[in-house]
Parts: C-alpha cells; sequence; structure tokens
C-alpha cells in the first residue's frame, strides 16, 4: 500500500471511531477490501473524489473523470440520516485535504466539471481530456462456453499524468456497462503498450 492511500485510510479509520460507527463490526471489508482497491486506483496527484460512511456502508466516487459516476454522489445522500459526508483532494505535491461536508455539500459534487469526453462508438473508443487524447479503449463481447464477457483493452497514450490512467480505467468500466447493457457482465482487462506521440484530436 502506498503512503498517500496508507494516510486516507487512517483518516478514514479515525472518522469511523470519532462518530461510534458501526461499519468495522459490520462490514469492515467495505473499508479494508473494496474502498482500499479504489484508492489505490484514484488517489493520484490531482484527484478529486466524495466518500461517504455510514454504520453499515462507505462508498468512495471520483469526481471530474466521468459525468455518470459523479452524479452517484447524489445517491449517496439518501441512505441514512446519521451517515457523514467528506470531500478529499490529493495535492500534485502528493498531500491530501479531507474535509467533512454537510449533505447538501456533497450533493453538489455531482456539479464538478468533468475534464474527460469520448469519441467513438460503443465497442470502440478515444478518451480525451480537452482536445488531447489520452488513451484508446476497445470493447469485445465474448462467448465462451454460454457464458458472455467483455474483453477491454486500453491502450494509453505515452507520458500521460496518473489522473489520466485512473480516468481512462473509470471510462473502461462504463464502456463494458454500455456495450453489455448490463452492470453484472463479467469483464477482463488488458493495457496495452502505450502509443508513442501524444495525438490531438
Amino acid at each position: 500500500m502506498n503512503q498517500i492511500v496508507e494516510a486516507i485510510m487512517a483518516f478514514m479509520a479515525a472518522q469511523i471511531e470519532k462518530y461510534s460507527l458501526e461499519l468495522m463490526q459490520r462490514y469492515p471489508n467495505d473499508l479494508l477490501v473494496h474502498d482500499k482497491s479504489v484508492l489505490e486506483r484514484i488517489a493520484v496527484p490531482g484527484a478529486h473524489f466524495a466518500w461517504m460512511v455510514g454504520h453499515s456502508h462507505t462508498h468512495l466516487v471520483p469526481l471530474g473523470l466521468h459525468a455518470e459516476e459523479s452524479e452517484m454522489v447524489k445517491c449517496l445522500t439518501n441512505m441514512a440520516s446519521d451517515d457523514r459526508f467528506y470531500e478529499c483532494k490529493v495535492s500534485h505535491g502528493g498531500d491530501f485535504t479531507m474535509k467533512e461536508i454537510d449533505r447538501k455539500a456533497f450533493a453538489e459534487l455531482s456539479t464538478t466539471r468533468i475534464q474527460y469526453q469520448s469519441a467513438g462508438s460503443k465497442d470502440g473508443f478515444w478518451v480525451m481530456q480537452g482536445k488531447q487524447k489520452v488513451g484508446y479503449i476497445d470493447l469485445k463481447m465474448v462467448a465462451e462456453s454460454q457464458h458472455r464477457h467483455v474483453k477491454a483493452v486500453i491502450t494509453p497514450v505515452a507520458g500521460i499524468s496518473p489522473l489520466s490512467k485512473s480516468a481512462l480505467e473509470t471510462w473502461c468500466s462504463y464502456g463494458v456497462i454500455h456495450l453489455a447493457g448490463s452492470m453484472f457482465i463479467q469483464s477482463s482487462l488488458e493495457w496495452a503498450e502505450p502509443y508513442q506521440e501524444l495525438l490531438a484530436a
């Protein structure tokens, strides 16, 4: 576990203890496995994300990467009356700030400006930051032994930021869902060798 993930996890655990939340007795893996896995992907320089926690749930939502992802924060305000809400930013120097906010301010995080867009079709598209391409996502529906799954290949542009890499993973996840028409489709992910040039759109 890298230092920034470890520091954020320690902060989160302290907040759970501060408010005597029962998460660690009920569903410890939500924090120790799921949230840790998400943080390892999104806790990079320039990251901005929302976190909510209650007695029986914890959710991390990256902000500014994909519109559907950011929209999730609105839904998370309706789960329980005693939930706690936080906004986190990771600086380019590697430090982070994580502050508690109220329910209304948390819902408003859904309006965070999306830095990335896509161009292409359901089964193959570029992800761009403004006019700059950061990577290509290729998706194929594969049927094996009567089971369908989506094979995803991400080809990043060489030299992109860790935040853009995180964005590519996020766009890939939603691409899989859109191609399959279901959130419950199995998928595999492969990272291809990077394009060696930055390509304008």
